[in-house]
């Protein structure tokens, strides 16, 4: 399916800009319309906030500031989208279930992993780990320091295998796999397996105009996210396409471990499906 509408993760943060000059980028790219939906409630706080009282002094103080910079942000919006299709709508809540709402609406979901949490504040909302899991539409997650310039999706990595998650993701990767000028398909086995489901994702993609190449790595007990994450690097990837596994239960989140390490560790861009 063609990306015609791209909803696009707003908020009073400083990563705001690079996720608008990206949206706007594929938005050009793809002849796509960009929903713009800010959220002023907070997604993380002071590692010093502690106790039920401060959170919720800071949570309305900050979002009441989110609100005062949302006239700012909307003519940031205006300029990076002017000539372009788009909306702006600012809303308070929860951002994974503001945006879940949404998604189904949209092609293309940008959000960016949290810079916060790797400076030591608390991170309570997650919106990396959650909406993936809870969108039936793919997810471009961007890592928190992304040149708002770099291109992405002209080398891509395909980290495969044969379930139903992963082949949501290739199929929602299509616009960028056909555009793209590598693209490699990564499988990941136990030692004396043979890597036959990358074979046949290569043929697969091949009948659909794709020149795509297998590399098989094999699991000697250590991470697969790590595996994953190293061979990008290798490869000079600038995009990462992958199912994105987990559940939730009893509302915690419990994700497969390849995720996670993704989701944590991740350099470069992530385009997810679940």
């Amino acid at each position: 399916m063609p990306i015609k509408t791209i909803l696009l993760h707003m908020a009073n943060d400083d990563a705001h800009a690079t996720r608008l000059a990206i949206a706007a980028a594929l938005a050009k790219r793809f002849s796509a319309h960009v929903q713009a939906l800010y959220i002023a409630t907070p997604v993380s706080m002071p590692a010093g906030a502690t106790g039920r009282a401060a959170s919720y002094g800071y949570i309305a103080e900050a979002t009441a500031i989110a609100h005062e910079n949302a006239e700012r942000i909307e003519a940031e919006v205006q300029l990076a989208l002017a000539d372009l299709s788009y909306s702006w709508s600012v809303e308070e809540g929860d951002h994974v279930a503001l945006l879940a709402e949404r998604a189904p609406y949209a092609d293309l979901t940008i959000i960016a992993q949290s810079a916060a949490q790797r400076s030591g504040e608390r991170v309570a909302l997650h919106v990396p780990d959650r909406l993936p899991l809870e969108t039936v539409g793919p997810t471009l997650l961007l890592p928190p320091i992304q040149p708002a310039t770099a291109p992405i999706g002209r080398n891509i990595l395909i980290a495969w295998k044969n379930s139903r998650e992963s082949a949501r993701a290739v199929r929602n990767a299509m616009p960028f796999l056909e555009e793209a000028e590598s693209v490699t398909v990564l499988t990941i086995d136990p030692p004396g397996k043979t890597p036959e489901d990358g074979v046949a994702l290569v043929g697969w993609l091949a009948r659909h105009g794709i020149a795509a190449h297998h590399h098989a790595a094999v699991a000697l007990g250590g991470e697969v996210g790590d595996l994953i994450l190293a061979c990008a690097g290798e490869i000079g990837a600038d995009l990462l396409v992958m199912g994105a596994y987990g559940h939730s239960r009893l509302r915690e989140l419990v994700l497969g471990g390849a995720t996670r390490s993704v989701l944590s560790n991740t350099p470069l861009p992530v385009l997810m499906s679940h």
